[in-house]
């Protein structure tokens, strides 16, 4: 049999008196013990038997918890017992305050002749074998002098050592910190910069004199042939106007991944064609490169002629360099304006070994065979367009330095690719782009739309073309906002930035790319588009997609709208009729029954009057309503009530998606309230926000209550329980001896102490709330005057009535009773006549 809980046994104990208490004790004996050991309180005729029995069983169950219990503690602490002693102080530092041990010492001051506090187990004994300052602080205060000595000693021993850590304090065994070389060295002489270069302790900075005459550069060579100077040190001297080629061939070998952006000692050729070829995707090659013909190093004119392999190279070389922009213009002037030379240069760039200058002279020499030919093994625009520094990368760095009719020339021989990355990465004159799109259709400008970071600005800038293809593009790679997105699918022309009524005949038409990517996405944006496309095929493609769902009725019956619009009341009755939706297994309609009502009912008027307005009237009548403020309140009353935590955010979530933003409709949903109350998890959650009636959120608090009661589940139809019905038939619970739900109530004044004692059930958790909520009446200042106080010695008398009624001072019912409550299901006065039936 489980015992009863120790809020239960505390209140049996509390309504006993002395004479039953001792009965009690003999008989629950286990049960006492428990009591004891716990947190609840002891009533104070079980704590004088306890400490009057010196019953070691019971004494140490209370002590057991005597620290969480002030007045037991001092209690215990005054009885001056050297074996309690023990327990009450604690063995660990932090077990007790110090006026808890400091108590324990009082108490000892009347019994200090007892030899159990000096015996073996005693705790003057313990004590003097510890160091701890929270144990011996305390016992200063104690009657035993050789304690006090030991724990003044020991604390002085700690003072000291505090007072020698603190700054200035006396640090005997502390050395003084060792001097380091400083960080920055500025060495005069050869001989004091050899010293430092050598200086493997020191990694700080190295300023060497500016003049070139200051530093003996042949001693620094010697001394660098005997022992090679680091890559580091190296660095520093590369960067020196005086710096000797050889010294700035063995940085550079040393640094190829790293070389210093401000060397001004040209490498040799060699080294840095090693470096190009070694580079596997060219950027540490550029990293290298750029820095060293923008600071002089690399001249430009050498590295043209003397660097391979030419891709690497051109792919290189710094864009916005004025030096390298005349050097590749001669190179260009040589391949002229026709497309042969050209040609020939780009079927070289990708296996050629030599330089750039090698490069266009084999060009210019393969040019016959290139005569008449298109571009080789043409591409389309790649999505996303990566920027690799490959074979057309290289001939488009050419290309940027031929002059305007060149580049138009040129440009009508590209390829799609070719002229993707132009526009992309080149930035081509504003000519040179008008005179691309006019030769070549508005179509080419869909490979600007290529990733997801496509700006905004190109966006706007792309969108009024009006071309199916750029449209495509910007919708399938780039980051549109809601409203490019239904504008591309609607088929509308955009005009003066914004999308304009369009004719279903001027539309503009869809790609098979852009509506398989639709089909195929899990994008709930792109897919919710389609509602405001008025195009069948999508509209088929939203409803049947498993991957999105229209949770609105005003975005429903918009599709319907758009659709009339588009295409007439013909495809409108085709798509109500549908019964197979590709990509949904379910049978049903997927547009909601009040949805399919109205579109049918539009088609009827439409019946009666053939080419009027009727039909779409009621269509557009009834997708106002939905998406008007009350339309709003209708559906977050129906969403925003959903068990998910977040079920009012996802709903004012969808509401933003298929509806769009707009406030909450406070006025609507306190019109909903008062017609049919809103339900309890709705109420809560608008509580919560900002601006909330106070209609609304007082009705809130009784909800919340009613949803704290573990066993009470909210129904959206009817009027809620009160919490007095609530009490007469839902079971209450206990959790850690502590009844939640009542104490909300009873507190909040929803329900009295009388009803609990009445109806409350089971009757464990009736005592656990009852053995604390009737405690104050006894504990505390009180007025005849106090209402709340009334109430309580009311309950009290109510509930001592009820047991000397039914139990009397038989100690053997009170027993039977405690036995029973951890599995009795009914109200305390039932469990109180069945223990006197019993035992009666």
């Amino acid at each position: 049999m489980r015992l009863a809980d120790h809020s239960a046994i505390s209140a049996a104990y509390a309504l006993a008196d002395r004479d039953l208490t001792r009965a009690l004790i003999l008989r629950i004996r286990e049960e006492t013990l428990v009591l004891l050991r716990s947190p609840a309180p002891v009533p104070p005729f079980l704590l004088e038997e306890v400490l009057a029995s010196r019953d070691p069983q019971l004494r140490s169950a209370l002590i057991a918890s005597a620290a969480r219990r002030g007045e037991v503690f001092h209690r215990l602490a005054a009885l001056g017992d050297p074996v309690v002693a023990v327990s009450l102080y604690g063995v660990s530092g932090w077990e007790r305050t110090p006026a808890q041990r400091a108590a324990v010492w009082q108490g000892a001051a009347a019994t200090s002749d007892d030899p159990g506090w000096q015996g073996e187990e005693g705790l003057v004994t313990k004590l003097m074998t510890v160091k701890g300052k929270e144990l011996l602080e305390p016992a200063l205060l104690s009657p035993f002098p050789e304690l006090v000595a030991h724990a003044r000693s020991v604390l002085d021993h700690i003072a000291e050592r505090a007072a020698r850590a603190q700054p200035g304090g006396h640090q005997a065994h502390n050395s003084p910190p060792a001097s380091r070389p400083g960080w920055r060295r500025e060495p005069v002489t050869t001989e004091e910069l050899v010293g430092d270069l050598r200086d493997k302790d020191s990694s700080g900075e190295i300023q060497l004199p500016t003049s070139p005459d200051a530093l003996d550069w042949e001693r620094l060579v010697e001394e660098h042939r005997a022992e090679p100077f680091d890559a580091h040190r190296l660095g520093v001297l590369w960067v020196h106007p005086g710096c000797p080629e050889e010294l700035g061939r063995s940085a550079f070998e040393k640094t190829t991944r790293t070389g210093p952006a401000d060397a001004t000692v040209a490498p040799p050729s060699s080294a840095l064609t090693r470096a190009a070829v070694e580079s596997d995707n060219g950027h540490s090659f550029a990293r290298l490169l750029g820095p060293g013909i923008t600071s002089g190093a690399f001249p430009v004119d050498r590295v043209l002629r003397e660097v391979a392999p030419a891709r690497k190279v051109l792919c290189a070389l710094p864009g916005d360099h004025e030096g390298v922009q005349t050097a590749l213009v001669a190179q260009v002037a040589r391949l002229g304006g026709d497309f042969a030379p050209w040609r020939a240069v780009y079927a070289l760039l990708p296996r050629f070994s030599g330089t750039v200058t090698e490069l266009v002279d084999a060009a210019l020499a393969e040019t016959p065979k290139h005569q008449g030919k298109p571009w080789p093994t043409p591409k389309g625009p790649e999505f996303p367009s990566r920027r690799q520094p490959n074979g057309r990368a290289a001939w488009l760095r050419l290309y940027d330095a031929a002059d305007h009719p060149t580049r138009c020339a040129l440009a009508e021989h590209m390829d799609g690719r070719a002229i993707q990355q132009l526009l992309l990465w080149h930035r081509p004159s504003d000519e040179l782009r008008t005179h691309i799109v006019q030769s070549r259709g508005p179509s080419v400008l869909a490979g600007i739309a290529s990733d997801w970071q496509t700006t905004p600005e190109v966006i706007a800038d792309l969108i009024p073309y009006n071309d199916p293809e750029v449209n495509a593009a910007l919708f399938v790679n780039t980051d549109l906002t809601p409203a490019q997105r239904n504008h591309v699918l609607s088929g509308r022309r955009w005009q003066d930035g914004a999308s304009i009524d369009t004719a279903a005949a001027d539309r503009l038409p869809l790609t098979r790319t852009l509506v398989h990517s639709v089909q195929e996405s899990a994008r709930r944006p792109w897919l919710l588009a389609c509602a405001d496309s008025g195009d069948p095929v999508l509209c088929r493609i939203l409803l049947g997609s498993p991957r999105a769902k229209i949770h609105t009725r005003a975005l429903e019956l918009r599709m319907l709208v758009r659709l009339w619009e588009r295409h007439g009341p013909d495809a409108v009755g085709e798509l109500l009729d549908e019964t197979d939706f590709p990509g949904r297994t379910q049978i049903k309609h997927p547009l909601t029954p009040k949805t399919l009502e109205t579109g049918r009912a539009a088609l009827a008027a439409e019946q009666g009057d053939p080419g009027g307005t009727g039909g779409p009237a009621v269509l557009r009548t009834a997708s106002e309503a939905a998406g008007s403020a009350a339309g709003r309140a209708e559906f977050l009353c129906e969403k925003g009530a959903g068990i998910d935590s977040d079920a009012w955010e996802r709903a004012v979530e969808l509401l933003e998606e298929e509806i769009g933003p707009g406030p909450v409709p406070w006025a609507e949903l306190a019109a909903a309230h008062a017609t049919k109350p809103l339900h309890d998890r709705l109420l809560v959650r608008l509580a919560r926000l900002t601006d909330c009636p106070a209609a609304l959120a007082e009705d809130a608090t009784a909800a919340d209550l009613r949803l704290s009661h573990p066993e009470y589940r909210p129904r959206r139809a009817g009027k809620p329980p009160t919490a007095s019905e609530m009490l007469r038939k839902l079971p209450l619970r206990v959790d850690n001896g502590v009844c939640r739900w009542v104490e909300r109530a009873h507190q909040a004044g929803q329900v009295t102490l009388p009803e609990v004692i009445r109806v409350g059930f089971p009757a464990q958790a009736t005592v656990a709330f009852l053995s604390k909520a009737l405690v104050p009446a006894d504990s505390g200042p009180t007025t005849d005057t106090d209402a709340r106080t009334e109430e309580i010695r009311a309950a009290r008398r109510e509930v001592a009535a009820l047991a000397a009624e039914h139990l009397a001072e038989n100690p053997e019912g009170w027993a039977l009773a405690l036995r029973l409550i951890p599995e009795f299901e009914g109200t305390l006065p039932d469990l109180l006549l069945a223990s006197g039936a019993v035992v009666g």
